[in-house]
């Protein structure tokens, strides 16, 4: 129920989380002027992003600007954005398209097979493959209809990445043979490029994920702790570790990993609110105010409604004034569901 809520959540209206502050008492996470200050922020990046909404859809501009445009608007992922996307991959410049592509990154599978799937027959190759780059890390959710669309621009695309000798280009094709289920051909190429980069992460999370597509989530942890030894400061590696541990069942030493990683990385919201889905089983305090932090950082929708959640299913001081502030930009029923979990 949380993911259905937190997805129909992200497309709305964010709420400034220095207004959750001011409306629930929380003088503490902030003072007047740092709170103007944010607010000034907030709105001017508001303000960018709909005059980048506006230049991808405008046909004035020159294509490379709106091309850029597009891209930019893959990191601020709304309902504006969408729409700006959803025409730029019909636009009849490729270099449009292509950038369409990179746009729709931030969406669920469903949306982006629903747009980009045309593409993967398009006449530019450019735009197949970045189409199929996109489409193919979801392989695994595919029915047999979508392979089949799917199959044939996969194999041009890695016959084209074979030709590349580039450590980003092979790094990318064991990513595609690790998505579309080649995993020894995966496992060779991450193997090999390790004795090449032992110092860049992806290539043993791309590695320690290869094992886990496979399932063997023991073999991954190992993978994961080596690399913790070589790139002991990278977050990204806890955070894979605390997932993995969920799936071996051992809960608080993925608590432990996920917290290191907000130590490691304290202005990722996303870690913030994973601790506290980890935390709550073992410290309720630590757990909210995992949850605050993470809204605190990004203002986005579905992490207040976890402060919420959290407030509502412990009986905190601040719950009524969390519903009220959440009510601002979910529906009724969604109050109603929290509502119905009061102790």
């Amino acid at each position: 129920m949380k993911r259905t809520i937190a997805t129909m959540l992200l497309c709305s209206f964010l709420v400034s989380p220095l207004t959750l502050a001011a409306e629930m008492g929380r003088s503490d996470l902030t003072d007047e002027g740092a709170q103007a200050a944010q607010q000034i922020t907030q709105d001017a990046q508001a303000t960018q992003i709909q005059q980048w909404v506006m230049i991808a859809q405008d046909h004035r501009q020159n294509d490379e600007k709106r091309a850029d445009a597009l891209r930019q608007l893959a990191s601020y992922p709304n309902q504006n954005s969408l729409v700006a996307v959803a025409r730029g991959i019909q636009d009849e410049n490729p270099i449009v398209r292509e950038a369409a592509v990179v746009g729709a990154e931030p969406y669920q599978f469903a949306h982006r097979w629903r747009l980009l799937s045309p593409l993967l027959t398009d006449s530019e190759a450019n735009v197949r493959l970045t189409a199929t780059t996109n489409l193919i890390r979801n392989y695994g959710e595919m029915d047999a209809e979508q392979k089949a669309l799917v199959d044939p621009p996969s194999a041009e695309l890695t016959s084209y990445l074979k030709g590349k000798k580039d450590l980003p280009s092979q790094l990318l094709l064991a990513d595609v043979y690790r998505w579309h289920q080649d995993f020894d051909e995966a496992h060779e190429i991450y193997t090999a490029l390790q004795e090449i980069e032992t110092r860049n992460p992806q290539i043993w999370l791309g590695l320690a994920d290869n094992y886990r597509a496979q399932g063997d989530d023991l073999q991954a942890n190992i993978v994961l702790e080596q690399a913790q030894e070589i790139l002991p400061e990278e977050a990204n590696l806890f955070y894979a570790q605390a997932l993995t541990l969920v799936r071996l069942d051992e809960k608080k030493q993925a608590a432990a990993a996920i917290k290191l990683a907000t130590e490691l990385a304290p202005d990722n919201s996303y870690f913030w609110y994973l601790n506290g889905v980890l935390q709550e089983a073992f410290n309720v305090d630590d757990a909210t105010t995992s949850f605050e932090k993470a809204y605190e950082i990004s203002g986005a929708p579905e992490q207040l409604y976890a402060v919420c959640d959290i407030y509502v299913r412990y009986g905190h001081l601040n719950t009524d004034s969390c519903l009220e502030l959440l009510a601002k930009v979910a529906p009724e029923f969604v109050i109603d569901e929290l509502k119905s979990k009061r102790g």
